[in-house]
């Protein structure tokens, strides 16, 4: 099959990834290519390495800034310029179209192309992609997926129909398996974000007198500023935005991940990704999807309270990192990318028909 996938025209796909949406449509991108599709994927840039063609759209030479009719910056103008190029770019020639674009602008023209497309839902149902989403799928022949069962729930709920579920998957030699330090650092990854709690992970380490490394960009200055940076020391380390083999390197010096994050993940990349590496992962339910839980490796607390991570740390501090890395493996990234073909080859069949 031509498969289309859709990130955006300004979104980058290299490495460092922003998130887990960068990391799955690189990824099931490649994997598609190994599985013998030709394989597009609109987006800014990606690293060299990968085996797909990337679609770009160019910013205008001409200033994109409005300062009276409709006002916005330069930068948010020539995004609203590079996204409906989508409108006159020849999709005819894709038997599918997969959307991973949280861009009003992408799918207003979407709306119009009558290509089969399937569309995945990276977030929550939040009012505002709700209502993007009703929309595109009002206008265009889209089936959405979930990423997890609690996620395809809320989407069932907000969008009025099914949504499938196609759990996450990762590439298995990408996370080398490392025998644990049981005695070594706690280990934190994420956008720096209020959202994502980091001052949990914070509280905890400072209460049971262990060191911490904290990877991630920061997203949020003011919260960074406040809750954040007062709290760096000799054993609470702020390590910034990193590579997935950088990422990779320090687990092997960590005891556990914390996963933290009080809004409900959709699925939670990086508990698979760590736990691949040989590393336990302890966080609040909001965190860990049940899909993502086991209760020698990966152990979810119906709280938000950090106090109440104590004890499952005390649980996963001995537990083999094959133990993790076998939990880990039943998340494939083949087989995620093998449900989708199926879903292509369905919708595009009814074309056919």
């Amino acid at each position: 099959m031509k498969i289309l996938l859709v990130a955006g025209p300004f979104i980058s796909l290299r490495e460092p990834y922003n998130g887990g949406t960068e990391a799955f449509i690189v990824e099931h991108a490649n994997e598609l290519v190994r599985l013998g599709h030709t394989v597009d994927v609109i987006a800014k840039d990606a690293d060299e390495k990968n085996l797909f063609q990337v679609i770009e759209f160019k910013e205008s030479p001409l200033s994109m800034k409005d300062n009276s009719y409709r006002p916005c910056t330069e930068l948010l103008g020539q995004q609203h310029y590079q996204s409906l190029q989508y409108g006159i770019f020849n999709v005819s020639g894709y038997d599918v179209i997969h959307y991973n674009s949280f861009i009003p602008e992408i799918y207003a023209v979407a709306a119009l192309i009558k290509t089969p497309s399937v569309l995945t839902l990276h977030l929550p149902p939040e009012e505002k992609f709700v209502l993007m989403y009703q929309f595109f799928i009002k206008h265009a022949p889209v089936t959405p997926i979930g990423i997890s069962e609690r996620m395809s729930e809320k989407w069932k709920a907000a969008l009025g129909q099914d949504v499938e579920v196609i759990l996450n998957g990762i590439s298995l030699e990408k996370w080398k398996l490392n025998e644990r330090n049981t005695d070594g650092y706690l280990l934190w990854s994420g956008r720096i974000t209020k959202d994502k709690n980091v001052e949990a992970a914070i509280n905890l380490a400072n209460h049971l007198k262990k060191p911490l490394k904290i990877v991630g960009a920061i997203f949020d200055e003011a919260y960074f500023n406040e809750q954040v940076q007062p709290q760096l020391n000799d054993q609470i380390e702020y390590i910034s935005h990193v590579t997935q083999q950088q990422l990779s390197n320090l687990v092997a010096g960590a005891s556990a991940y914390l996963a933290t994050a009080i809004w409900e993940e959709p699925f939670g990349l990086s508990t698979i990704e760590m736990l691949a590496s040989g590393l336990p992962v302890v966080g609040f339910n909001t965190a860990i999807p049940p899909e993502l839980r086991n209760e020698e490796v990966s152990i979810a607390v119906d709280s938000d309270n950090w106090q109440d991570l104590v004890a499952p740390l005390a649980i996963v501090k001995n537990c083999e990192s094959e133990a993790c890395r076998n939990f880990a493996a039943s998340f494939d990234l083949t087989k995620t990318a093998v449900a989708y073909v199926k879903i292509y080859e369905r919708i595009a069949k009814k074309v056919e028909l």
